[in-house]
This record gives structure tokens, sequence and C-alpha cells, in this order.
């Protein structure tokens, strides 16, 4: 693979996390700088810079010789992060002001439309997606929620990237599911919206675990 010349450093972090989510590089793997800089095509900077994020998003570590390694990374962990999202996400819907709702609740409509928009185009839509979900939390006006879930957004990305690979023909069920949450909303119906958004990410989860599985080449949970 060679990684584009834009958004260098970012690109490489998202690639070398999906590729750790994916199993496709193990715990003890050792990244070696010099030989992802080849593979990659990229200068050491970009590399140097996402194995950085990547140590602090705990997916890597380095040891007292130098080394960079690869923490494990299982499907239990897939799951533990969806078990996150649920608890943050879930509780954001009780934090967010009716008022505060009802004028933004046309975002989350432009949401849905670009979701449909792409999915009409045969296109994967990982952004608007992840954007319906942040702009969730990000209507709380709760400073704590949304440092805690933005701290975990890119890793969110990453996941829903996985998810979205394997659910291309399921993309029209997903997208009802993120309408049927804002109706609840707006209807006032905070157990049936927080029952739908528990379902979705439920669903995502299980589809995430499926194509870690697919890209393990083995058909039982670790």
């Amino acid at each position: 693979m060679k990684i584009e010349k834009q958004s260098i450093s970012n690109r490489v972090l998202e690639y070398l996390r999906k590729q750790i989510i994916l199993g496709q590089y193990q715990k003890g793997d050792h990244l070696v700088e010099a030989a992802l800089s080849k593979e990659l095509g990229v200068s050491r900077g970009p590399i140097r810079e996402a194995i950085a994020k990547l140590e602090a998003e705990n997916l890597v570590e380095k040891h007292s010789n130098g080394r960079t390694v690869v923490k494990r990374f299982d499907i239990i962990d897939i799951q533990n992060l969806y078990d996150s999202r649920i608890l943050l996400e879930t509780h954001a819907l009780t934090q967010i002001d009716p008022e505060v709702l009802k004028k933004n609740k046309d975002v989350f409509y432009l949401f849905v439309g670009q979701m449909n928009k792409s999915y009409h185009l045969k296109q994967r839509d990982i952004e608007s997606d992840l954007a319906f979900h942040s702009y969730l939390v990000k209507l709380t006006d709760n400073n704590t929620l949304i440092q805690l879930w933005t701290s975990l957004k890119e890793v969110f990305r990453t996941l829903i990237d996985i998810t979205s690979e394997v659910t291309e023909s399921k993309q029209q069920e997903i997208i009802d599911q993120h309408m049927r949450i804002v109706e609840g909303l707006i209807a006032g119906d905070l157990e049936d919206a927080q029952k739908r958004l528990r379902e979705h990410l439920q669903d995502a989860c299980h589809y995430c675990c499926e194509g870690k599985k697919l890209n393990m080449g083995r058909d039982e949970y670790v």
C-alpha cells in the first residue's frame, strides 16, 4: 500500500490503527520506522508521529530497548470499546436540553440525508456517521462527557470504517436506525431513543467483530 501525500501523518495513523485492530499486526510485532517508511512510501516523520499517537491510544508500547511493539488487541477489546460508546452516548441523550435539540434537529437530518446520498452513489460514508454521533454528544454541553468521547473519537472512526466494509448491503437499514434515534428524541421519547441507539451500536459492534474475524481468517471469537 502507498499512502497519498495529503494529511500524511493522519493517513499513516489511520492505516496502522486499522491494521492493528484487524490483527494484521499482532501482539509483539515490532513497528520499524525504516521498514514502514519504505512500505508506505513516506518519510520517517509521519511514521514517528503516527506511532506516538498509537502509543497514546494504548495500541502500541515502547520498550526500554527503544523498540515499539504492538499490544494485544482482540475481539473483547472491540466489545469493550462499543460498551463504552453505549454508556457514553445513551447517557448523552439524557443530557440534551429539549429546546437545544429542537433548534438543532435539522443538523441531524442533514447527516442522515448525506448518508442517504452516499448510499445512492454507492459510497461508504464514515464521516457523516461519525459526525452524527459526535453531534449527539456535543449537544449535551457537558465538557467532561465531550472530552471522554472525543478522546476515543479517532478509534471510533476506525471501528466505523471496519464496520462499513462488512455492512455494504445493509446501509439502508443502518441509515434508518439513525433516523429512528432522531425521531425518538424529537418526539420526547427518551427511553425509545436510548433503546434505538443501544441496538444500533450493538449491531455495529457485532459487524465490527465480524470484520476482524474475516481478516483474521477464523470463525470463532477469541
